[in-house]
C-alpha cells in the first residue's frame, strides 16, 4: 500500500513516480495505486485543510514558521481532531480489506496511526518512509516505528543520524522523480540565447513584478517560458498583460504542463520556489535552480541542498530584481558554474533505487 497526502505537491509527485517504478521493477507483480487517507476519509475537510495550508504558506509564511517550530515536540499520533476526520478508521478498514505486506508512505503522519491500531487489526510486515524534505527535516519524520527511511541525499542522512536515528535504517536513494529526467539537459545556451523556465507559484503581485523584471532585463534573444500550472486562471491574464505591455517577443505562457521533464531539459535555468519535488526534478535534469520563494521550515533545507551542491541559489526577495539578478549570474560566470555542478550532481534514478530497496527487503512480494 502506497500512502500520500495533498499538502504540497512533493508527497503526491513522489508517490506517483514510486508507484510507477514499483510496477516496472517488479515486472508487474506490484502495482500500487497511491492513496490519500486524509482525502479518502473526509473529502470536504481535507479540501478545507489543504486550502488553509496553501494560503498560510504563501500569504503568511511567518505564521507557518511558528507552527513548524512549535510542532517539533509533537505529539504526532491520532488526536481528538481525528474523531472528525477519521484517518484512523480508514486505515483500519484498509488493513482488514487489503492486508498489505508493506506500507510505503511519502507523508510522515500515517505510521503513527498504524502504531495506534488495535492489536487485532492486521499489520504490514514492513513500513517504509520516503522522506520528501532535505536537511531541515521535521521530527515528525523521525519518531515513528518503521523498518526503513529512504532519503534524498547524504546530507539528509547525516542529519537524521545526528538526531539519534539508527544509521542502518537510513538509505540514500534520491527523490523519486519521473524516469524521463534521465535524458538530462541539452547543451547550455549563451547569454543572448539564455533559456529561462519560470514556475509562477507565488502571489499575484510578486509574479507581476517578476515577469516585468524578466522581460525588461533579459537579453533580447533570450527565451522565457512562464508556467502558471494550477494557478492558470489567476495568473495567466496577469502574465500576458505584462508581456503584451512590454512588446517583447520570445515569451511563452503556459498553464498546466505534462511535459515538464522535456521543458527542463531544454532550459538553461529554472526559476522556482523551493518545493521538494521541483528542486529534485531540477537536480535530476541537471539544470540549475534559482529559488524565488521558500516556505519557512520544510523548504529551507531544499535551498540549502542546492547551495551546498553548487546547483542553485536564492534570488532576491523582491520580484522586481529577478531579471537583473539572472543577467548578472550569466555575465559573471556563476550560472555556468552552477550548470556544471548540476550536471555533476544529477540523480535521476531515485524512484528506481527506492523501488528496488523496498522490493528486495519485503518478504513475499
Amino acid at each position: 500500500m502506497l500512502l500520500t497526502a495533498g499538502f504540497g505537491e512533493g508527497h503526491n509527485s513522489a508517490a506517483r513516480q514510486l508507484a510507477k517504478a514499483l510496477g516496472e521493477e517488479s515486472g508487474g507483480r506490484v502495482m500500487p495505486e497511491p492513496k490519500d487517507p486524509v482525502t479518502l476519509a473526509s473529502p470536504r475537510l481535507a479540501a478545507v485543510a489543504k486550502r488553509i495550508y496553501h494560503d498560510v504558506t504563501t500569504r503568511a509564511p511567518e505564521v507557518w514558521r511558528m507552527a513548524f517550530e512549535l510542532s517539533r515536540g509533537g505529539p504526532f499520533g491520532p488526536g481528538l481532531w481525528d474523531r472528525v476526520v477519521g484517518v484512523q478508521a480508514w486505515l483500519e478498514r484498509a488493513m482488514w480489506e487489503l492486508r498489505p505486506r508493506a506500507v510505503v508512505t511519502t507523508y510522515p503522519l500515517y505510521p503513527y496511526f498504524l502504531e495506534a491500531m488495535p492489536a487485532d487489526v492486521p499489520r504490514p510486515e514492513r513500513v517504509w518512509v520516503v522522506v520528501t524534505d532535505s536537511i531541515t527535516i521535521h521530527p515528525i519524520w523521525m519518531r515513528m516505528r518503521a523498518d526503513g527511511w529512504l532519503v534524498t541525499d547524504e546530507y539528509s542522512r547525516e542529519y537524521l543520524i545526528g538526531e539519534g536515528m539508527e544509521a542502518g535504517r537510513i538509505e540514500v536513494t534520491g527523490f523519486p522523480v519521473d524516469p524521463a529526467y534521465a535524458v538530462g539537459r541539452r547543451e547550455a545556451g549563451e547569454l543572448g540565447r539564455l533559456r529561462v523556465l519560470y514556475f509562477a507559484t507565488t502571489g499575484t503581485t510578486h509574479v507581476r513584478e517578476t515577469v516585468a523584471s524578466l522581460v525588461r532585463e533579459l537579453p533580447e534573444r533570450a527565451e522565457l517560458t512562464v508556467v502558471t500550472g494550477r494557478s492558470e486562471a489567476r495568473l495567466r491574464p496577469v502574465v500576458e498583460s505584462v508581456v503584451a505591455a512590454s512588446g517583447r517577443g520570445g515569451v511563452r505562457v503556459e498553464g498546466w504542463c505534462g511535459d515538464i521533464p522535456a521543458r527542463m531539459a531544454a532550459s538553461d535555468v529554472v526559476l522556482t520556489k523551493a518545493g521538494g519535488a521541483t528542486v529534485h526534478e531540477c537536480l535530476a535534469a541537471g539544470v540549475p535552480a534559482v529559488v524565488n520563494y521558500v516556505i519557512p521550515g520544510q523548504e529551507e533545507g531544499n535551498l540549502e541542498l542546492l547551495e551546498r551542491l553548487g546547483c542553485g541559489c536564492r534570488a532576491p526577495v523582491a520580484g522586481g530584481e529577478t531579471g537583473r539578478f539572472l543577467r548578472e549570474l550569466v555575465s559573471g560566470g556563476r550560472l555556468r558554474a552552477m550548470q556544471e555542478a548540476a550536471t555533476r550532481e544529477r540523480r535521476p534514478d531515485g524512484a528506481v533505487l527506492a523501488a528496488r530497496r523496498i522490493l528486495a527487503d519485503t518478504p513475499g512480494i
